[in-house]
């Protein structure tokens, strides 16, 4: 694997910018330093200096490298990207020596800080000098060069390709240096030269290897997806209800073990699945932007011909002024023709998408303004440092300790009658199935571990109703839940407005497989049953996670307190109290207790003390789940 590296410099001009931005989509670019920017936008994938000179931008998509640790300045910005650190620099020509002087040395701090690991530093220096191919050595150039020499940095240009090329002249500006570890992973440097940026400036692409060793052929990235998905769209009911039949024709396991028999479930509806729908691949990579086309390929080509032409002519040594002029005019024409074409692409792209209002109110635009229209991009479990991501998983799922809930007595005026006497287990009923069934109808979550999605349990259920209910009914009977339901991929959510390195600013939400949460509605159930007709039930003053209540109710009841209190010339005073993480640091001690408090019957509590036992979550990191 390796990162797909482009370095600019844009002249602040916004067509500049925009093709920029199709120049990264086409050649799937991670990271791109950029000098001079047209602006920088505020989004979470560009990163710009104090003066928003130089930005370093790492695209939101599958697969992107991770980005923190940022620093910014007068003139640089650095960011640890992928374990590399990449400081994006930009030195106007009308800076004096002194002030360069200054900005090398405040990136040799950083570079500093960071050696012996990776690191990168690229962008526009304006500094000459014959060490990276420049026709002459200016001052500029001698400080920069004794400056790499100081810190051990090696100078990445190859050749005398010149980076930036004006009417006026030519020169090799645009600098990349990398520390000798980072140089050996670096393969495929080149100036670009057959490309129109609509900058004086030319793009600069090359590759850096994830590995100590560069790879001698690269080829396309496959992804591989370890949880199975299938494209729900493309499946055929027909088709999966005739593998359903041909799974259940033979008779069902009834051995004694749960684990096995819930594992030979999970491969029968996977293989059912994979009758009925195809297997999810990668996402297609997205070559253009959203208002690219033909056209503007083709004005952009023409682009490169003219100017072409033009540097032919310039670089005879019998130059015709009046051909070289004729010349030079023909080549600014179509670069103003390809700015209007990319203006009015973009203005036409514009109105479209507001005329969409009028067909889908809650369509793109809608999401657009509310920022939850955003592109596919790698889980944050992948994205983040993996020490981060540990300290977020030990945070929000902390080591359990030892404790001991204080004994509550029950309430002897609601004796339970099972409680003497052979214990009675009633099995998992075909009712209880159905109710479940009918409530994933009209839920689309996400799966879990096993992917199986839950309209294929759905069209399935018919068939395996006698399967599933005699497992569930055996579990209950062993009081066991079966390993493989007890595990969940987890996924983390960014809470915004809270820093990034800290643990606090994640929150988890964890993906169960279907017939696993449809066996804990069908214990859930049976523990609200027992407690409304048996009791002692929940306080009436609870509202939270009750059938036929809800907030409301709990406002309407806040306010009629409030009301009677106003009303008889008291105060009211409302305390709130938010416990962190509750959820997840609640001792399951104290909830075995409360089921004996509450006289709920002991196939139910053996059934829940299993479920909360040997329970795990995965999560794939950089390199492995």
């Amino acid at each position: 694997m390796a990162l797909q590296v482009l370095q600019a410099n844009l002249n602040h001009c916004a067509r500049a910018q925009d093709l920029l931005l199709q120049s990264m989509t086409e050649w799937s670019t991670q990271l791109a330093v950029v000098s001079e920017p047209y602006f920088v936008p505020n989004r979470g994938d560009w990163v710009g200096d104090e003066e928003n000179l130089v930005a370093l931008i790492v695209p939101r998509s599958a697969g992107s490298p991770s980005i923190d640790g940022i620093q910014k300045g007068r003139g640089y910005v650095s960011a640890t990207v992928g374990g590399t650190l990449v400081v994006g620099v930009y030195c106007a020509p009308s800076k004096s020596l002194a002030e360069f002087e200054v900005l090398l040395h405040l990136i040799g701090i950083l570079v500093g800080r960071n050696l012996p690991h990776s690191v990168l530093v690229m962008g526009d220096f304006n500094a000459k000098n014959s060490a990276w191919g420049g026709a002459t050595t200016n001052a500029r150039g001698a400080v920069l060069e004794e400056w790499a020499l100081t810190l051990g940095l090696c100078i990445l240009n190859r050749g005398s390709s010149p980076t930036c090329v004006r009417p006026q002249g030519s020169s090799i500006v645009d600098l990349s240096f990398a520390c000798p570890a980072t140089a050996r992973r670096v393969y495929g440097w080149e100036v670009v030269e057959g490309v129109e940026t609509l900058s004086d400036h030319r793009y600069i692409r090359f590759a850096l290897s994830m590995t100590s060793t560069v790879p001698a052929h690269q080829g396309p990235e496959s992804l591989h997806r370890d949880t199975p998905r299938w494209v729900v769209k493309r499946l055929n009911p027909e088709v999966l209800t005739e593998a359903a039949q041909v799974e259940t024709w033979t008779p069902a396991d009834s051995s004694p073990n749960i684990d096995d028999r819930a594992a030979e479930l999970r491969a029968s509806m996977t293989r059912v699945c994979d009758a009925s729908m195809p297997r999810q691949g990668p996402p297609p990579r997205k070559r253009h932007v959203y208002w690219w086309s033909a056209d503007i390929a083709a004005l952009r080509a023409a682009c490169v011909s003219a100017r072409r032409q033009y540097q032919r002519q310039r670089r005879k040594r019998q130059r015709d002024a009046n051909t070289e002029e004729s010349l030079l005019n023909t080549y600014k024409t179509a670069r103003h023709d390809l700015s209007r074409a990319i203006r009015e692409a973009k203005d036409k792209a514009r109105e479209e998408m507001v005329e969409t209002l009028n067909l889908d109110p809650w369509g793109r635009p809608y999401l657009m303004v509310r920022g939850k229209l955003r592109k596919q991009a790698s889980p944050l479990t992948q994205s983040l440092q993996p020490q981060l991501v540990r300290e977020v998983v030990a945070s929000l799922f902390p080591s359990g300790v030892a404790h001991t809930p204080p004994y509550r007595i029950p309430n002897t005026r609601n004796e339970n009658p099972g409680s003497v006497g052979e214990e009675v287990i009633p099995p998992v009923t075909p009712g209880e199935f159905g109710a479940g069934i009918h409530r994933l109808r009209a839920k689309r979550t996400a799966p879990g571990p096993d992917g199986i999605p839950g309209r294929a349990w759905v069209l399935a259920a018919d068939l395996y109703e006698e399967r599933v209910v005699g497992l569930m009914s055996d579990c209950l009977a062993q009081g066991r839940f079966p390993l493989l339901w007890k595990n969940g991929n987890m996924v983390l959510l960014r809470k915004e407005g809270r820093p990034a390195e800290s643990p606090a600013a994640y929150r988890p939400i964890i993906l169960l497989d279907e017939v696993a949460k449809l066996f804990e509605r069908i214990i859930a159930n049976r523990l609200v049953q027992h407690m409304a007709v048996v009791g002692p039930n929940l306080d009436e003053k609870q509202y939270g996670f009750r059938s036929g209540r809800s907030t409301v109710h709990a406002i309407m009841r806040v306010k009629k307190i409030a009301e009677e209190a106003v009303a008889q010339g008291d105060v009211v005073l409302a305390v709130s109290l938010d416990i962190a993480n509750a959820f997840n640091t609640l001792p399951w001690s104290c909830i075995i207790e409360a089921l004996r408090y509450h006289k709920v019957p002991d196939y139910l509590r053996r059934i829940v003390a299993d479920y909360l036992s040997n329970r795990s979550v995965s999560y794939r990191s950089r390199d492995e789940w």
